[in-house]
């Protein structure tokens, strides 16, 4: 499954620092059992939630364990909650795992079926809302190469959005030394 979180970060000349702190929220998330990969990602163009992460868990009961609510959530945020806006939080069915995206490549979503989408000629897979704040009830993903993500962002098309991955995907298998103990 995967658990989705799409917001905007309102504070450009913290953005440094906001990143620094994502990704030590991503070692924390990957710290709690049921938590397995995590990458994040900036839209290609304008979109009112530009920052992606996505992760893959076991289920949507995941959420509601007692590691997930000392280190994850809404809450967890502490100073960087007021800064954060558009914040959508999605669990998906129809994938095991989350793709890993290298940097020659693309991640694109699309929340709807139109022509427009079957006309891409792009092999989406297509996800079920199952869990959190179900803002979207289906979505499509599809891993393609950087140069047909950048192409569709020039064309600025609310149905395909196209992302760019920050990152490398962080996996439980390698973890992170800071946080010794995961998933024991």
């Amino acid at each position: 499954m995967l658990y989705v979180v799409e917001m905007d970060f309102v504070e450009p000349s913290r953005q440094a620092e906001w990143d620094a702190w994502y990704l030590e929220h991503l070692h924390v998330l990957l710290s709690v059992p049921g938590f397995h990969t995590a990458q994040r990602f900036v839209c290609l163009s304008p979109w009112r939630a530009p920052w992606l992460a996505i992760y893959t868990v076991d289920s949507p009961e995941v959420f509601e364990s007692a590691p997930y609510r000392a280190r994850g959530g809404r809450d967890s945020t502490g100073e960087w909650k007021p800064l954060m806006r558009n914040w959508d939080r999605n669990v998906f069915d129809g994938l095991e795992r989350a793709p890993a995206v290298g940097v020659d490549q693309a991640l694109l979503l699309a929340d709807a079926e139109p022509a427009l989408v079957h006309a891409l000629d792009v092999g989406f897979c297509w996800l079920e809302a199952v869990g959190l704040d179900r803002t979207v009830t289906r979505r499509g993903l599809a891993v393609v190469d950087a140069a047909l993500g950048s192409r569709l962002a020039l064309a600025r098309m609310d149905a395909v959005r196209a992302y760019r991955p920050l990152m490398p995907q962080l996996d439980f298998s390698t973890p992170d030394p800071r946080h010794s103990g995961a998933h024991t």
